[in-house]
């Protein structure tokens, strides 16, 4: 069914923080009580995101007197419509730090019976993801029969397909080769060609199981044994400069499962969800119960404190030297501490610094004329929003 042929004239737009507020208390009512704690407390917050339930700021325009109140955010790291400022400065910050090497996308999955049991134990199952897929290419990458090179390694989670079925993966973004055993040289990959994937599927499935033979043993017994016989699927890929990349993992990384997009729902009350299908390329859509929708959406909730980014080899944030090392072997400026620029690169004797600028809140536009409207006072979450001031009859 083609996305075009399915929306139809006849479909309403809303956004999916719209959806949410139409249709979460309802799922809470019908199943707060069998959801997980985590769920539900997330969702009640996502509920309340930029609502007067988490207070706000009144603005006012000083060119038309017009006021505008700006509800808090939540801030949560799985809600559609927060977190875009910090995805640019991630993505700025992991821009400039690029080597001047080509690079290669590696996604580890796992077979799905693994992925159910990874959906009941979350904390558990996807730091396993992490640590065996991790290994599993840092050991083909450091054997001297095959590349002989130790490799950095930035990978992110995602826990999602496109139609937000649970389909836990990882995403490393690695740049296209590694130090030697002794560190002095740096060992190319190529602008094609990391490692072979069969291997690598093999060696993962074998560190995977050699992880819940130590934090779950029962496990073992739960899953069907033809887990451990079939193929794991790893998916080795070059992307050049490794930018398009970069900026496709920036976008989930204080995100889940998707952005505050605008969703079309059609006459019966069903949302359609429309997505790239990725065996033909094609456009296709989904047509979803609301309440289905914000079951697909919840069930990728993380555990509390679990870090969805991750560093590895000589890119984790403890190995700066290592990292250094590699960015002279490229002929690139080492990474500094503050502490380092403040005793190596001293300011000139006449240098001022700036007086910081004072700490503010997004400053919203006037709904009438455009310009920038200012401050006029917060109140607290619980609090009734303050009257607006009378606006001031205008001079003669």
């Amino acid at each position: 069914m083609s996305a075009s042929a399915s929306a139809g004239a006849a479909a309403e737009p809303v956004r999916f923080q719209d959806l949410l507020q139409r249709w979460g208390p309802v799922y809470l009512d019908r199943f707060g009580s069998d959801m997980p704690p985590r769920q539900r407390q997330v969702l009640q917050k996502l509920l309340a995101c930029r609502t007067p339930a988490l207070g706000g700021t009144l603005f006012a325009c000083p060119d038309c007197g017009a006021h505008h109140y700006a509800y808090h955010s939540c801030n949560d790291r799985h809600c559609p419509q927060c977190g875009q400022t910090d995805a640019d400065q991630w993505l700025a910050a992991h821009t400039s730090l690029l080597l001047p090497v080509p690079y290669f996308l590696v996604t580890f999955t796992v077979p799905e019976p693994l992925r159910r049991w990874i959906r009941s134990h979350p904390s558990v199952g996807l730091d396993l993801l992490f640590s065996a897929s991790a290994q599993a290419l840092q050991d083909l990458a450091q054997n001297p029969h095959r590349r002989g090179a130790s490799l950095g390694m930035l990978g992110v989670l995602h826990t999602w397909s496109r139609t937000l079925l649970y389909h836990p993966h990882v995403h490393y973004l690695v740049p296209g080769g590694g130090l030697s055993a002794d560190e002095r040289q740096w060992i190319s990959a190529g602008p094609k060609f990391l490692v072979h994937v069969r291997p690598l599927g093999q060696r993962f499935r074998t560190l995977f199981r050699q992880g819940l033979q130590r934090h779950a043993p029962e496990a073992l017994d739960q899953l069907p044994r033809r887990i451990w016989k079939q193929s794991w699927v790893v998916h080795c890929e070059p992307v050049g400069s490794g930018h398009t990349a970069l900026q496709y993992l920036s976008r989930y990384v204080f995100k889940t499962a998707t952005n505050n997009r605008w969703l079309p729902v059609l006459p019966d009350g069903r949302v359609l969800w429309l997505y790239r299908d990725s065996h033909s390329g094609q456009s296709a859509s989904l047509r979803l119960e609301p309440l289905e929708l914000i079951r697909r959406f919840v069930q990728h909730i993380l555990p509390p404190g679990f870090h969805r980014v991750r560093r590895f080899g000589w890119l984790h944030p403890a190995r700066r030297v290592p990292l250094n090392r590699v960015r002279a072997l490229l002929r690139q400026p080492a990474l500094l501490t503050e502490a380092q620029r403040a005793a190596w690169q001293p300011p000139p004797s006449d240098f001022e610094p700036p007086e910081p600028l004072p700490a503010s809140d997004h400053t919203p536009l006037c709904p009438q004329c455009h310009r920038p409207m200012i401050r006029l006072g917060r109140w607290r979450k619980g609090q009734l929003p303050p009257d607006p001031p009378a606006r001031a009859p205008p001079t003669a």
